[in-house]
């Protein structure tokens, strides 16, 4: 059981999409490929700020990960935004999430990032688990979102 992590390109954009639709599914939310594949467009374009990530289990990709580098005050620098991390079901409790986690602190440190931030649905156990395990803690404040379209 051999697990990669490496950056995706433009021949992974359907498995990507793929990945992505299956994540949005499993929360119940919309998952129009379509969109999703514009979004996947954005984070492969050239000078994007996102790090879009596939992981591989025996060269078949089971995860990804779509996180977007920002600029933060209180941070004092670079902070990354684990937008999305998805690990199909079948290949959960593999070290897959860990392999994503492992290349972040890794290529972030190389890329001079201060921070990683990501939210988790409080259901996700497992999730929670595996964060902490890595140094994550909690941050308590409330997110919000405005959709402008």
């Amino acid at each position: 059981m051999a697990i990669s992590v490496r950056a995706a390109n433009w021949g992974d954009r359907e498995d990507c999409v793929r990945l992505l639709a299956a994540q949005l599914v499993e929360h119940n939310l919309p998952a129009d490929p379509a969109g999703i594949g514009n979004g996947v467009d954005l984070a492969l374009a050239p000078h994007s700020p996102a790090w879009l990530l596939l992981a591989e289990l025996d060269n078949v990709p089971v995860g990804i990960l779509l996180a977007n580098q920002i600029v933060s005050v209180e941070k004092c620098g670079y902070t990354l935004w684990v937008e999305e991390l998805y690990v199909v079901p079948e290949a959960r409790r593999r070290h897959v999430g860990t392999a994503f986690l492992d290349y972040l602190m890794a290529e972030g440190r190389r890329r001079a990032v201060r921070a990683v931030e990501l939210e988790v649905v409080p259901t996700q156990t497992a999730a929670f688990t595996m964060y902490r395990r890595r140094g994550f803690h909690d941050v308590h404040r409330q997110r919000m979102t405005w959709d402008l379209s």
